[in-house]
């Protein structure tokens, strides 16, 4: 995938998760670019370019619903994985009717992001 391959953006307010993340989806040659908020996210020029988009349930400002919902209001219709702490019933309904991809919850097992990543643009791109 590397950085000619689809590009992946990640958005979660915690700086050492998002290094994480970044770190360990670079190693296996995914394109990624990381934002700590939904404003760095929506200000971004390369949003149109994104193939997967992997955001913090709760955040700061927009939360990730919030986040999704603007991109789409972009026209750009891009599939989504969603972090939460609690995937309680309620919010396993809204990321159902939100059409996200994959609801994963934390603490994230060894792999299971990347796996869900390169998973979803398999079957996407």
């Amino acid at each position: 995938m590397g950085d000619n391959g689809p590009l992946v953006m990640v958005v979660n307010d915690d700086a050492a998760m998002l290094d994480a993340f970044g770190f360990a989806l670079r190693l296996e040659g995914v394109n990624v670019r990381l934002h700590r908020d939904g404003d760095g996210l929506l200000a971004d020029a390369r949003l149109p370019d994104c193939a997967c988009l992997v955001l913090a349930c709760h955040l700061p400002g927009l939360d990730g619903f919030e986040i999704l919902c603007r991109v789409r209001a972009m026209n750009h219709a891009v599939p989504s994985i969603m972090l939460t702490s609690a995937a309680t019933p309620a919010l396993k309904m809204r990321a159902r009717e939100a059409d996200i991809w994959l609801l994963l919850e934390k603490p994230i097992m060894d792999g299971a992001l990347v796996e869900a990543v390169t998973g979803l643009l398999r079957e996407t791109t």
